[in-house]
């Protein structure tokens, strides 16, 4: 297994250390199943098709543009016309409450 070097704080390496003797463990075991876990947690999110899970609200609308390699917002607007979708619809709340600040800024002027 090759050896990698780390250029980090000493007091972060000493605090390192002292929490793996607490746990039993080595400075390596930690690094190897937190860099197991990033990658994994990557893996993960892969979307079978972002354009249709944004649509449904089901990811943001960073998490689609970057899923798609897009430049913007505006881009991903653009690739949902271009496939039929609308962007998600707000929470019913929060339309609530628009439509109610709405209500009251019309009726004061």
């Amino acid at each position: 297994m090759p050896e990698t070097t780390f250029n980090l704080p000493e007091t972060l390496v000493d605090e390192a250390e002292a929490y793996a003797v607490r746990h039993g463990t080595s400075v390596t075991a930690i690094v190897r199943a937190h860099l197991e876990s990033v990658i994994a947690a990557g893996a993960a999110k892969t979307i079978p098709d972002p354009l249709a899970a944004f649509a449904a609200g089901m990811i943001t609308r960073r998490e689609a543009i970057e899923a798609l390699g897009l430049r913007d917002y505006a881009a991903l607007l653009v690739a949902l016309g271009d496939h039929g979708l609308t962007p998600p619809r707000p929470p019913e709340d929060l339309v609530q409450k628009q439509a109610a600040a709405f209500e009251r800024l019309w009726a004061s002027t």
